[in-house]
């Protein structure tokens, strides 16, 4: 897995004119599952994202990985392909 790398700096804004979020990472140990930490690139604002190969946890709410991706595919505007047909 690729691990995405960022300037974390507040207020670096993206050429669209939106601040950047910044990402963190943290490797699992023991019990714990890894996780990225997402903030705002304006405010205090987080978004805590727990991950195994069995679901994923985004703020307190567990789900399998096929729930998320139905649920957020859609609002991502990403097209999954689905016995020959795409669906949006």
């Amino acid at each position: 897995m690729i691990i995405l790398k960022r300037i974390n700096r507040l207020y670096n804004t993206r050429p669209e004119g939106f601040p950047q979020i910044r990402v963190y990472h943290k490797k699992g140990s023991g019990k714990k599952s890894p996780r990225y930490l997402l903030k705002c690139g304006c405010c205090d604002g987080k978004l805590e994202i727990y991950f195994d190969k069995e679901g994923l946890e985004i703020n307190g709410v567990n789900g399998s990985i096929e729930d998320w991706r139905e649920i957020l595919f859609p609002l991502l505007q990403i097209e999954k392909e689905y016995k020959n047909r795409f669906i949006i």
